[in-house]
């Protein structure tokens, strides 16, 4: 291919990918790559598109809202997508439930962040969250994990918004690679 075609093919796929973007959420696009990665090739992928199971903690409860709604309403209060972070999904009956919304907020300082995974349960949302050091500022300590706290990061969420207290429906015992 000469260098003519080539500069047109390359222009023309990222003005493809860059119109597809806007009608594409990201955490749709996670939510795909979660999907192809655990179904299709989970023992291949890079450590870091490796799908995991959620801990026992962490659990919050439900919004009696789409997950679609939940991450718009969770924008509005501060929170962002974020995407260097583990994919994440659990069993529930005989499906496999794949997270729909990855979202942070940083504290004012930007040494800690609540981290907020949410779920879709019908046209409902299940809610996990905790508080942890910042990726950002503390990335050491945010990949060792020693300091999440489960409890603080549930208490944050109870406070903004109307959680349902509704027990955890799911099985986490999912062969996963990152144990």
């Amino acid at each position: 291919m000469n260098r003519r075609r080539f500069v047109a093919a390359a222009g023309a796929g990222l003005l493809t990918a860059g119109g597809a973007a806007q009608f594409v959420s990201p955490s749709r696009v996670r939510n795909t790559v979660a999907r192809v990665s655990y179904e299709r090739a989970n023992e291949y992928v890079p450590q870091a598109l490796a799908v995991c199971t959620p801990s026992e903690a962490g659990y919050v409860g439900v919004l009696e809202m789409s997950t679609e709604e939940a991450i718009a309403e969770f924008e509005r209060k501060g929170f962002a997508e974020f995407y260097p972070s583990y994919l994440h999904a659990y069993r529930r009956d005989d499906d496999v439930v794949y997270e729909h919304g990855n979202l942070v907020r940083f504290s004012d300082d930007e040494k800690s962040q609540l981290h907020v995974r949410l779920f879709p349960h019908g046209e409902r949302t299940e809610i996990r969250a905790h508080w942890e050091p910042s990726v950002r500022t503390q990335p050491e300590a945010h990949l060792a994990g020693d300091d999440v706290d489960h409890e603080k990061g549930e208490r944050m969420i109870r406070a903004e918004f109307d959680v349902i207290d509704e027990p955890f429906s799911g099985d986490l015992s999912m062969d996963d690679r990152c144990s």
